[in-house]
């Protein structure tokens, strides 16, 4: 988590809390029709990866027929969150609410905002700039994005990765488009390449072993002997090998019990894997909770080693998006409302 204290949440009115999680602000206190008004709001502790999935996750979430919300003046849940998470400067130039959910429910942006699923491709931080493709997944075609966030300094997000642009680089897959797949193990995520070995992506990120206790050093170093790497893996990986099937067949472990090597596991493409209890983790039935690592916040690198987009939250430190944000009457130079013309737009 980032050291860094977090911006206090102005207009607490609009912030919306449930058990744990903290949601960002909806203007009419309602909840979108599409149940997407429940994303985590802008945070210092958000690494530049963890603020970008938060709002991939909410367009995969949303099922928005973009034309259709568009058409009768709606702003779908989704919409409402990438304005959350829009730095002050993307928001003026479309001046309120209304306006920035025009542009993305518009010809631009439709096939992001109305896609069932969303690749992302690698990410790449210079300082307090971050630059990720993504690969949004239409109906009527797919398209390649390029978010550009950046990390604000001073005034009320202060701390915050906020979007500072959305560009369309490419009508349909980019053909230098690379997909990261997404490992997520307890309460975090990393992203990885196709084909990586498991048990390298876990060891790879602090707190995720797939190793209990002592075996954190006393194990065959990833040969697919010992068997003290087996996790539950629910997710895109490769089939299982010969010397995997017969390690696997030995006592401690069964066959039946549908755990996997993960010296021998190779990623696919997103998967959920859980650390069973005991010596060589054949305990399935008894999840072992995985190292207390430092994830996510300003030491994040790429998206990496990060805190899942769904992850919780201070709430001390969410920034709550107001009302006068939404009307386009907020004065970021001041930290207070202003008047519409001062931020480039009208209100709703």
């Amino acid at each position: 988590m980032t050291d860094e204290d977090a911006s206090a949440a102005g207009g607490s009115d609009d912030e919306h809390v449930d058990g744990e999680f903290v949601f960002g602000a909806v203007a009419d206190d309602e909840e979108a029709s599409d149940g997407t008004a429940g994303a985590v709001g802008p945070s210092p502790a958000l690494g530049p990866g963890d603020a970008l999935r938060v709002q991939l996750d909410a367009i995969e979430a949303g099922d928005v027929d973009a034309a259709a919300a568009r058409a009768a003046g709606d702003v779908p849940g989704s919409v409402r969150t990438l304005f959350d998470f829009a730095a002050p400067a993307f928001r003026e130039t479309h001046g309120d609410l209304d306006g920035f959910a025009a542009t993305f429910l518009g010809a631009i942006y439709d096939r992001l905002v109305g896609a069932r699923t969303v690749e992302r491709g690698p990410g790449e931080r210079d300082g307090d700039r971050y630059v990720q493709a993504v690969l949004a997944r239409h109906p009527d075609g797919d398209r390649t994005y390029e978010f550009v966030l950046a990390k604000q300094a001073g005034g009320k997000y202060d701390g915050c990765w906020l979007t500072a642009a959305v560009d369309m680089t490419y009508d349909g897959e980019s053909p230098s488009f690379r997909r990261t797949p997404t490992v997520t193990f307890g309460d975090r995520s990393v992203t990885c390449e196709v084909g990586d070995q498991l048990r390298a992506v876990l060891l790879a990120a602090e707190g995720y072993s797939p190793h209990n206790d002592v075996t954190q050093v006393a194990n065959c170093g990833g040969n697919g002997l010992c068997g003290t790497c087996a996790v539950a893996c629910d997710g895109e990986v490769d089939e299982m090998g010969e010397r995997e099937e017969r390690r696997l067949s030995l006592p401690p472990h069964e066959t039946e019990s549908g755990l996997r090597l993960s010296c021998q596991t190779h990623v696919q493409g997103d998967v959920v894997v859980e650390k069973g209890g005991g010596y060589w983790g054949q305990h399935v039935e008894d999840v072992a909770e995985p190292d207390d690592g430092d994830a996510g916040g300003d030491d994040a690198v790429d998206g990496e080693a990060t805190a899942d987009g769904d992850a919780l939250v201070d709430p001390a430190s969410v920034v709550a998006v107001t009302e006068a944000e939404y009307a386009g009457e907020y004065d970021y130079a001041t930290d207070g409302p202003g008047t519409a013309a001062a931020n480039g737009g009208g209100g709703r």
